[in-house]
């Protein structure tokens, strides 16, 4: 079994508030937010939950498969 030790760590801070949107009649209460990977120091800010998937993608790739007995571990 892999050691969970050994991978890769990303952490995020991801920050909500509620804001005014639109114009005049067309306003409405909304959410925002703001997510940094810490390690990286980059951040962005959002208004949609697919911009804030999209920034963590970059960062997050997909576990690979453990190797097979004696394989080499880099």
């Amino acid at each position: 079994m892999p050691n969970l030790f050994d991978q890769s760590q990303n952490t995020f801070i991801i920050r909500f508030w509620r804001e005014w949107q639109g114009e005049n009649t067309q306003r409405r209460l909304g959410w925002r937010g703001r997510i940094e990977h810490i390690q990286s120091g980059e951040g962005m800010v959002f208004s949609e939950q697919q911009q804030m998937l999209a920034f963590i993608e970059r960062f997050v790739h997909p576990l690979s498969m453990p190797p097979e007995e004696g394989e080499k571990r880099f």
